[in-house]
Order: structure tokens, then C-alpha cells, then sequence
């Protein structure tokens, strides 16, 4: 449990809304909620469970902050209490209230991983000091509502992982001088990579996969300067990949599997040398894969599979590659040897050359890839060394 609770913000604050008659029956609302979350956490020193009594006022409890005017529970804080258990569910399921987007306070709804349902409020939205909104990995429903622009301060935006519909709202432009973090991917999203990227100047994650993206990736989408992770996979998307991704420096992951992506695969890539995963499965890429990619010291995923690339799998392989766990390029048309140096990615655990055109001999060092979990090799054109009877290398891996 994270150290300073912010969910039970809108606990209190659906009690609020939810319960009729006097204040001091809300009040007592607000000491039944507490007194059963006191019950379901523990902590070393038992420090709750001594200070948390009917004795007192729960608004003299620590970690308790009351609203000054009706003495509601504003905020819980519990910094370095080392708090253990659970947040009963019967707390937060439902749907979200309509006052929770009407808060001119709140900065933090973190609700993630929960059982909420229906509709994101369409009205309007008062919320000038928010700064996150993390709904991910529920069940809600609806589209983006407009009124979201309203949230200038946004810098955390995330409903990955329910299903939200329509499109993105041309309103969001309003926050996007503030945003780092876009995440709508595992949604049913209808709608382009927005033409206004480049305002994004912030934006350190764009996760947008598994929905129904289509378009291109635009042009100028190096533009975003502080791109950390890009994730566009599992979508409609069409065009070639822009060489302008190259500019991209500080750019991490790429991920761009299952998309219908055509053309060759830009030189310029090879200039992200703080990569650690480039994954492009499933595409129409055709054309070489650049040798200078396979010299990113820092790339642990390299995914080319289910394409149309030609060419040899460059002779340096692996010798730049100390961090690579996953090689999968099968599913293609390339040809030539398997590179001897390949062994020299010592960390491999996956292996994929299979369907190729590849030729001679399996090499009898693939037996010093000690981590090695999967080697997939099959539907080549591949010969054992001369003069053996049997692959050594298997003896080896064993």
C-alpha cells in the first residue's frame, strides 16, 4: 500500500453525496468509513489501532484532515507507517461521482485497478488544480468528455485499460503545454495520432495500442523532443515509419508491433542510443534491417518478426549487444549465415531466425549463450558442421 492515500478521497467524498439528513450523521459516516479501514490495515507499531479511538475526534486523528467548515475528511496521509492490507472493495466500486470532477481542490484521482463502471462525467468539469487522473484498468464506458480542457494543469492523463469509445476531444489541446503522460492504450478509441503532437513539448509516454488508431504517424514526430516511450502497437495504423523518430534522443521504448506499417526501416533509428526495445512484429516493412541498429549497446529487444525484410543479419551481431535478451526476426526473407559473433550477446534468452532463407552451418558456439531459453531455427536452409553427426551445441545448452 502506497504511502500517502489518496483514494479515499473519493470515499469521503461519495458519502458526501450519497448520504442524506444532518451533519453530525454524515459525520458519522465519515467515523464508520475510517474505523473500517483501521480494521483491514495493520501496521508494526499497531499505531492506528492505539490512536484511532471513539474516544476522540476523528478529525484529531493522525493522518486525518478535516474540512474546516462541515468536518468532512478531506485527505488521509500516512508517510512511512509501512501500512500492509487491503482497501475493502464494497469502498470502491460503483461509478465515479459527478462532485469529484467539480473539486476546484483535488490535484490527485488515482482510482486504478478498481471495479468502477458507467460513464466519465460528461458535464462540466471544475478541476483547475489537477494534476493527475489515473482511472486505468477498470471497467468505464462512454467517450472522453469534451470538458476535459478545463483541466489545464493535467500532467498525468491515463484510462488505459477500459472501454472508453469516440474520439480524443479537440478540447485536450488545452492541457497539452503541461502533459507527460497520455495513456489510452486497451481501449475501443476511434480516432488519428492528433495533428497538434508537436504542442506536446512535455510528453514523456504516448501509449495508444490496442485500439482503433488509424492514419500515419505524422511526419514531425521527432518534434516531441522528451518521448520516452512510444506505444502504438495493435492498431490500423498505415504510412512508412518517419525518419524523424531518429531525433527523438531520449526515446526508450518503441513499440509499433501489429500495425500495417510498410516501406523500409529508417537509418535514423540507429541514432537512439538510449533504445531498449524496438519492436516492429507484424508489419510490411520491407528492405534491410540497418547494421547500425544491431550497435545500440543498450537495446535488451530487437522484434522484426512477420515481415518482409531481405538482406543478411549484419556479421557484427552481438558484438555491440551486451544487454540484448530477445532477437526474434523470423518470418522474413533474410539470408546468408548465421553470424558467429551472435554468442557474443551473452545475456540472449530468445533466439528467433526461424522461416528465413539462411544457409550453412548452425554455428557450435551457440552453445556459450548460457541463458538461452528458446532458439527457434527452423525452416531455413541450415547444415550441421562437416564431419558431425549430431548438433554439439544442444549438449552444450543442456
Amino acid at each position: 500500500m502506497e504511502n500517502h492515500i489518496f483514494l479515499l478521497i473519493l470515499l469521503f467524498l461519495v458519502q458526501y453525496y450519497s448520504v442524506s439528513g444532518s451533519a453530525s450523521s454524515s459525520n458519522e459516516t465519515d467515523q464508520q468509513a475510517l474505523l473500517v479501514f483501521k480494521d483491514l490495515v495493520t501496521s508494526p507499531s499497531h499505531f492506528l489501532a492505539n490512536n484511532w479511538t471513539k474516544n476522540t475526534s476523528f478529525c484529531s486523528w493522525f493522518g486525518v484532515t478535516c474540512s474546516p467548515k462541515r468536518q468532512r475528511v478531506v485527505p488521509l496521509a500516512f508517510p512511512d507507517m509501512q501500512l500492509q492490507g487491503t482497501i475493502s472493495s464494497s469502498l470502491l466500486q460503483g461509478s465515479i461521482p459527478t462532485s469529484l470532477f467539480q473539486h476546484r481542490r483535488v490535484q490527485v484521482i488515482s482510482l486504478a485497478f478498481n471495479k468502477l463502471g458507467g460513464e466519465m462525467w460528461k458535464g462540466p468539469w471544475f478541476v483547475p488544480e489537477l494534476r493527475v487522473l489515473n482511472l486505468r484498468n477498470n471497467s468505464l464506458t462512454g467517450i472522453i468528455p469534451p470538458s476535459i480542457g478545463n483541466a489545464t494543469k493535467l500532467m498525468n492523463f491515463s484510462l488505459a485499460g477500459n472501454r472508453i469509445s469516440g474520439n480524443l476531444p479537440k478540447e485536450i489541446r488545452n492541457i497539452v503545454s503541461n502533459l507527460e503522460v497520455l495513456s489510452i492504450s486497451y481501449n475501443q478509441i476511434s480516432d488519428h495520432i492528433p495533428s497538434n503532437i508537436c504542442q506536446l513539448t512535455e510528453l514523456k509516454i504516448l501509449s495508444i495500442s490496442f485500439n482503433n488508431i488509424i492514419g500515419d504517424i505524422p511526419r514531425n514526430i521527432g518534434c516531441l523532443s522528451k518521448l520516452e516511450e512510444f506505444y502504438i502497437g495493435h492498431n490500423p495504423i498505415k504510412g512508412t515509419i518517419p525518419a524523424s523518430l531518429g531525433n527523438i534522443s531520449t526515446l526508450q521504448n518503441l513499440y509499433c508491433a501489429l500495425n500495417y506499417l510498410e516501406g523500409p526501416i529508417p537509418p535514423e533509428l540507429a541514432k537512439l542510443s538510449n533504445l531498449w526495445e524496438i519492436n516492429f512484429f507484424q508489419n510490411k516493412l520491407i528492405g534491410q534491417i540497418p547494421e547500425a541498429i544491431f550497435n545500440i549497446s543498450s537495446l535488451k529487444n530487437i522484434g522484426f518478426n512477420l515481415n518482409n525484410l531481405s538482406g543478411r543479419i549484419p556479421t557484427t551481431t552481438g558484438l555491440h549487444l551486451p544487454n540484448l535478451v530477445y532477437l526474434v526476426l523470423g518470418g522474413n526473407q533474410l539470408e546468408g549465415e548465421i553470424p558467429l559473433f551472435i554468442t557474443n550477446a551473452s545475456k540472449l534468452e530468445i533466439l528467433d531466425l526461424a522461416g528465413n532463407f539462411l544457409t550453412g552451418t548452425i554455428p557450435t558456439n551457440l552453445g556459450n549463450l548460457h541463458e538461452l531459453q528458446r532458439l527457434l531455427l527452423h525452416s531455413n536452409q541450415l547444415t550441421n558442421e562437416p564431419r558431425e553427426h549430431e548438433l554439439r551445441f544442444l549438449n552444450s545448452l543442456v
